[in-house]
């Protein structure tokens, strides 16, 4: 089916029945517009209408409002969707390193798909592994669109009509995955409504509360207060992120008290004479002043606080 002419610009598509959702980026609008015109594989439509199958977030975006959709659907779209600049991700007015989001992630919850058929963004997270709506675990996408540098294009089995003016959570959302999605939706009723803000502003977050640097010393936090002190650091897990969130959650002072009652319950037994016989492993990610140059080149101002904390900690113990 064609795309409709309007003067001189081309409509990408001849309906737009479906409109963008919460958490909906421009490649997953783009496939189930593509799905209400014609049925068609997005990666093939997109190549008839010359849009690089191997999409470009800003070119998608820039078909894409030639729509007569609303603007407020415009920002909607553009708020959701990451554009990349600098080496790093940027949208819902936070910023991400490649290594905390990846398009290459196929991951999905499959009950949230059921209900309501559309790819969330924040799935892309690498950090993101359990479904804060339904509790169970992200799972990988069923999905046959191949990309050679990992960019696909979601697809479902219907396109709906219905629209979500927010996400709901469940009753139990006090989960590192339900904070994510709560602070990426901070901004999102103002950018629709039409008071744009940065896309690289940090919306309601203090500036070291972006989702990127809490999720950061989350893992840390959690990987060390989540386990008995060790030398070695401990092998990974996906209880890190949230044990970090639990201690993090009420701001670096609470994250003191937590971080004493563990030094309590992991005493040395011996004789204490420096940090590394406290805290094990984590001594050596706290160099003199900051972190580590080879583990975190660039910490945020997060990492720095609980850095200095736990220097506090360990010189309140020995006494210097």
């Amino acid at each position: 089916m064609r795309a409709s002419h309007v003067g001189k610009r081309r409509r990408p598509f001849t309906f737009w029945r479906v409109l963008p959702i919460v958490g909906e980026a421009a490649n997953c609008y783009f496939s189930r517009l593509t799905m209400d015109e014609c049925d068609h594989r997005p990666r093939l439509y997109a190549k008839e209408i010359d849009i690089a199958q191997t999409f470009d977030s800003e070119e998608l975006l820039e078909h894409i409002s030639r729509l007569p959709i609303s603007e407020g659907d415009k920002a909607r779209l553009s708020y959701w969707t990451p554009i990349e600049r600098n080496r790093s991700f940027h949208f819902a007015g936070q910023s991400f390193r490649p290594s905390e989001f990846q398009w290459t992630r196929r991951v999905e919850c499959r009950e949230c798909v059921a209900e309501v058929p559309y790819h969330r963004v924040w799935w892309h997270l690498e950090c993101f592994r359990t479904c804060p709506v339904h509790g169970s675990p992200l799972e990988l996408v069923r999905n046959d669109e191949l990309s050679l540098v990992g960019r696909w294009w979601p697809r479902f089995e219907r396109a709906v009509p219905e629209r979500l003016p927010d996400v709901a959570l469940g009753e139990d959302s006090d989960t590192i995955e339900g904070w994510i999605v709560r602070s990426l939706m901070g901004s999102e009723r103002e950018v629709v409504l039409g008071c744009l803000l940065p896309r690289t502003g940090d919306g309601h977050l203090a500036p070291y509360r972006t989702v990127g640097n809490f999720v950061e010393a989350a893992e840390f936090v959690g990987r060390l207060l989540g386990n008995e002190r060790s030398i070695s650091v401990p092998p990974f897990s996906v209880k890190d992120s949230e044990v970090g969130y639990q201690n993090l959650k009420g701001g670096v002072g609470a994250f003191r008290a937590h971080l004493r009652k563990w030094m309590e319950r992991n005493r040395e037994r011996g004789f204490a004479w420096r940090p590394g016989d406290l805290v094990g492993w984590a001594a050596d990610y706290l160099a003199e002043g900051d972190f580590d140059p080879e583990i975190d080149e660039t910490p945020s101002a997060l990492m720095r606080q609980v850095s200095g904390l736990i220097r506090e900690e360990c010189g309140r113990v020995l006494g210097r």
